[in-house]
């Protein structure tokens, strides 16, 4: 095996795999290191809201919802979504978009591989030391590249449980007054429910963030005894995707929406954009550029919430009497309805 490459990425989540599957055929030496066993696999609800126009994730990968029920406290509000919300199982997009690189004749890719270290143009893993003229961090929130970069974060939480049980409804709750900032949901897949919360860990502990998720379901009716508890971090603060020769992609670039956790669009995006650059320096991102505008937006209006802690509750009341209407809903997701670039 070589230990040159014209680009090496670190990580092989969607923001990775996507970066790859760019930068296929494209003639440039590619190595993707994953430190993982299988690919796929990762703590995440697995909510598509920014992604039915820019990817080509197939119908029989997913679960599609036109309709959400929404609780602030005890109050329920039914929607009827502007663009529906699709559902897919980390697994079986990674494999999905692993499936995509098979056939890549430039493409490296070396699973169940540490990085120890990162040094200029050069990395030491597990396996070995690997030369390099770019480098893409996708390696998530507790990110090495972003570390070397010397960037700071701003961490969020993610628990969840995987209940055997399928539930038909997609489903939100918020109660400002135990999770302050945060929301829960309930997200069928296709073999399982995902229940969880996100929260800011600086507001909530993750115990007091369990109770609140076991309070929800007893209530609901959702039996979680049998579910498979896990929990996660995500990096919510954003400070580029280059530097010089280093790109960072997904989560690693602090693309999740602190609003509401969603970060596989921003991976999918950031990746397939940073393909681009490395290709094309001149390159302007203009579709992570799109994305950013919807990431600020929803970003000061959870800035807003958390000022005024005490009006949380009559604040949410409020934005899901007006999230019923089509026109806020494609501003607030969509900043009207983007189109998307020519690909």
């Amino acid at each position: 095996m070589k230990n040159e490459y014209n680009v090496i990425i670190i990580g092989a989540g969607p923001a990775g795999l996507k970066c790859a599957e760019g930068l296929k055929n494209s003639g440039l030496s590619v190595l993707l290191i994953e430190k993982n066993k299988i690919i796929g696999p990762k703590v995440c609800a697995g909510g598509l809201t920014n992604l039915d126009a820019h990817f080509d994730i197939p119908s029989n990968k997913t679960r599609v919802f036109e309709k959400a029920k929404m609780y602030v406290v005890k109050r329920k509000y039914d929607i009827k979504l502007s663009t529906p919300i699709k559902i897919i199982d980390r697994y079986d997009l990674g494999q999905y978009m692993l499936n995509k690189l098979k056939d890549s004749k430039n493409i490296t890719i070396l699973k169940e591989t540490l990085v120890k270290s990162i040094e200029k143009n050069r990395i030491k893993t597990s396996k070995g030391i690997f030369h390099f003229k770019y480098l893409v961090g996708a390696d998530g929130a507790s990110s090495v590249v972003r570390k070397y970069i010397g960037l700071e974060n701003k961490i969020y939480m993610g628990i969840q449980y995987i209940i055997p049980e399928m539930c038909d409804e997609f489903i939100g709750f918020i109660n400002p007054k135990l999770i302050s900032s945060g929301y829960g949901w309930i997200f069928p897949h296709k073999k399982f429910t995902s229940a969880g919360i996100f929260f800011n860990p600086k507001l909530v502990s993750v115990a007091d963030a369990r109770i609140q998720l076991n309070n929800f379901l007893d209530d609901y009716g959702l039996d979680y005894s049998n579910a498979r508890y896990e929990g996660g971090p995500v990096n919510c603060l954003f400070k580029g995707i280059q530097f010089d020769n280093i790109f960072l992609v997904g989560d690693a670039a602090g693309l999740t929406s602190a609003n509401l956790g969603e970060g596989i669009s921003y991976a999918l995006t950031s990746g397939e954009e940073v393909a681009r650059k490395i290709i094309n320096p001149d390159y302007k991102i203009v579709e992570l550029n799109r994305l950013l505008k919807i990431k600020k937006l929803q970003e000061n209006v959870l800035y807003l919430f958390d000022r005024l802690p005490f009006l949380q509750e009559p604040l949410f009341r409020i934005f899901f009497s007006l999230f019923k209407k089509t026109w806020f809903q494609s501003h607030y997701f969509y900043l009207s309805q983007i189109t998307p670039a020519s690909r």
